[in-house]
């Protein structure tokens, strides 16, 4: 691992050949009359090492945010709601305009409306009426007299009638749905107290992805003049703080701690302090990138720390040490440790998830299996990691994984092509506690790197599936000798991963005794998937016509579709039964057969949903494959689904069998086609069929079997 100091030369070289060298000492300075000698240098080299580490911009460019400086004959009507979800509380000491291009920001940048606004008006010099005049239905409440900052905070508070209060700085414009991002994290998360938007300067550069409090009491804005798109900032993550500049915080919480501390008048560490009364009670504060708010900061109560409401951050921060002494003590020292104290996983378990791309679980099985995997390793309460080696697939699958706590490494730094991956291992490899892979075509060169490199932790390997005997099954098939050639090179390495791996994962027990006759590393079985079993189903009657789902960059779905409507169709479309092929990647020669047969429904990229409710009305699925290893997931889908399935044996193989197995694979077209007139036409035999999926399915692929995989295998150590 490369040494902090050797780092630090190789900053300092960057930063003397750069030309943001005058800015950069201002800053230095800056730090330093703060925090002093040693911690000021270390705090503006954390601040600075990625800036300096060629890996991106300085700056997210200003025109990708939505910054304005809005009509001020402009007349918006705000929503009018007797019990708003939400309460929107905005403190002011004059500042009119900005607090005018706030509200604006509001109203404009947000499509949920069940929130009222409230100005909170300390007692203004300037006329605050104009507010009143632009914005129907704003709530203004003027102090008397100058109550400071956290008293007019709490007296606005108590005129709130929203579920959720939200803090929000008058020198600050809210980004698209950032409301609705706030309250994403308390409907999919448990027992949240305070969740908090990522803060970004007008300039483009991050002032606040959460906060760090150190052991000693002073604290980091953590990502602080950083780029605000790197993969660290863009989690949703446990953090020691929130900024109050936006904070949203349910209203009954808010009662019960009586507001912010006094202790702490007129202004700073009373949002700190909050934090750490919500912890003790038991609660998390959470900050959700995908809320943010561009922040003027220091426009109210300016910058200098040794004049005016601003000597009070100095003042208060003695304070709060005072209060929480005894959790700081468990803290870290001040710049150390900084990959778990951002996020507060120092007591968890880390674990780098790796494949090809970002699960997208409506494209194809294998992604589901990372899918489920992932989720079953945050529900250990573990800290996740997610690599892909094609990251520009799918921000919408990216977003997915980051809103679920786990952090999607992406950008220069990670690139696969350059194996720009290799010094974030060199960095990191020891904060990890297992390394899952998935998929020798993706990993084979890191399991070699990670080997060479001693690295000592758990690597764990997953193939999905034994691929080379899906291509020897399809070379039989084609009579091809290229893909025997190719099943040989696959074959090479998948035995490579299993022989290096500490352990390995195998979804197949037909493939698990395979490997078990010349494999001597550690083997496990994992069901590759669980699903939830649909409990009220459309009955026999309620339901018509086959289902095929698959993706179809899949050769064996393509081998499988191509021969049942070559070779079974016919005689089942003249006895009018219907054909729906849902899948990804969908060939032209799929639609070719829509001329064939009038009956038959194609249905590319259908989201997670709609296959639902496909399920919920097709009367059998069906799988004809003639080539594949492991185990199928479109047929666990299905019978999880309480649809019948009609398939090859192929499409059984690899799933745990008992003697009151009652399925059976079929490989004759004459067969499969007699075997789906008899489920089509026996209510009798449709009804024990798919009793028996829905059963099978709840023993044999379910979450606690899978977590218990992983628990034995991450937890031995």
């Amino acid at each position: 691992m490369e040494s902090k100091l050797k780092k630090y030369i190789i900053y300092t070289k960057r930063f003397i050949q750069s030309s943001n060298k005058k800015k950069v000492i201002g800053e230095l300075v800056s730090e330093v009359k703060n925090k002093g000698l040693v911690t000021g240098m270390r705090s503006l080299l954390h601040k600075k090492s990625h800036f300096y580490s060629g890996d991106s911009d300085e700056f997210l460019d200003p025109r990708k945010l939505s910054i304005k400086k809005y009509d001020r004959n402009r007349k918006i009507v705000l929503p009018n709601v007797a019990n708003p979800k939400v309460s929107v509380i905005i403190p002011i000491y004059n500042q009119v305009s900005y607090t005018h291009n706030c509200v604006c920001a509001i109203y404009d940048n947000n499509d949920f409306k069940d929130y009222e606004i409230i100005i909170a008006d300390d007692n203004s010099t300037e006329n605050t009426d104009i507010l009143r005049q632009s914005f129907e239905n704003i709530v203004i409440i003027r102090n008397e007299t100058n109550f400071g900052f956290l008293r007019n905070c709490n007296n606005a508070a108590t005129n709130a009638k929203g579920e959720y209060l939200v803090f929000l700085n008058n020198d600050t414009q809210v980004q698209k749905d950032w409301l609705a991002e706030l309250l994403f994290v308390f409907e999919n998360y448990k027992d949240v107290g305070l969740v908090g938007s990522k803060l970004i300067y007008p300039n483009g550069q991050l002032q606040e992805a959460g906060g760090i409090v150190w052991q000693d009491g002073s604290a980091w804005n953590y990502g602080n003049r950083q780029h605000p798109q790197k993969p660290e900032f863009n989690y949703v993550k446990e953090v020691d703080y929130i900024s109050g500049a936006s904070i949203m915080i349910p209203n009954v919480l808010w009662k019960e701690l009586g507001g912010f501390d006094e202790r702490f008048l007129p202004a700073y560490c009373e949002d700190t302090d909050i934090c750490f009364q919500l912890r003790d009670r038991g609660y998390k504060v959470i900050y959700q990138p995908f809320s943010v708010a561009v922040h003027f900061e220091g426009i109210t109560h300016g910058k200098n720390v040794n004049k005016g409401i601003k000597q009070y951050q100095v003042v208060n921060q003695q304070k709060l040490i005072e209060k929480w002494a005894k959790e700081l003590a468990l803290k870290s020292k001040n710049g150390e440790h900084v990959f778990t104290e951002r996020d507060r996983s120092g007591s968890k378990k880390h674990v780098l998830v790796i494949d090809h791309y970002v699960p997208r679980i409506d494209k194809d099985a294998g992604s589901r299996t990372i899918s489920n995997f992932i989720d079953v390793l945050l529900e250990l309460n573990y800290s996740v990691k997610f690599l892909g080696e094609n990251a520009s697939l799918g921000i919408h699958y990216q977003k997915r994984l980051q809103e679920k706590g786990v952090e999607v490494l992406y950008g220069s730094r990670f690139d696969f092509t350059q194996k720009s991956w290799r010094s974030y291992f060199k960095e990191h490899w020891t904060d990890f506690d297992a390394i899952l892979m998935s998929r020798s075509s993706v990993c084979a060169p890191i399991m070699n790197y990670l080997r060479a490199n001693n690295y000592t932790g758990n690597l764990i390997y997953y193939g999905h599936d034994l691929g080379f005997l899906r291509v020897e099954g399809e070379a039989e098939l084609k009579h091809d000798p290229s893909l025997h050639k190719l099943a040989k090179t696959l074959k090479e390495a998948e035995d490579y991963m299993y022989s290096e791996a500490d352990n390995s994962l195998v979804c197949g027990f037909d493939e698990l005794g395979y490997l078990k006759g010349y494999i001597d590393k550690p083997l496990h079985y994992v069901p590759p998937y669980f699903f939830d079993i649909a409990a009220d189903t459309a009955g026999y009657e309620q339901r018509e016509g086959l289902l095929f789902v698959g993706g179809f960059n899949h050769p064996p779905n393509q081998d499988a579709m191509k021969w049942f409507l070559d070779e079974v169709y016919r005689p089942l479309h003249k006895t009018g039964i219907t054909l729906t092929i849902a899948g990804s990647k969908m060939p032209k020669f799929i639609f070719d057969y829509k001329v064939r047969f009038p009956l038959l429904q194609v249905l590319p990229d259908v989201p997670a949903y709609e296959l639902d409710e496909l399920y919920d009305r097709t009367r059998i699925s069906i799988a004809p494959l003639r080539s594949g290893a492991g185990v199928k997931g479109k047929v666990i889908e299905a019978m999880a689904k309480g649809v019948p399935v009609v398939g090859t044996v192929v499409a059984f193989e690899g799933m745990p069998k008992s003697n009151d197995f009652v399925y059976k694979g079929y490989d004759s077209a004459e067969e499969i086609g007699a075997a789906i007139l008899r489920v089509y036409g026996g209510k009798d035999l449709w009804e024990k069929l798919s009793r028996f999926g829905k059963q099978y399915v709840s023993d044999n692929f379910n979450k606690e079997n899978m977590k218990q995989v992983f628990r034995n295998i991450i937890e031995q150590q």
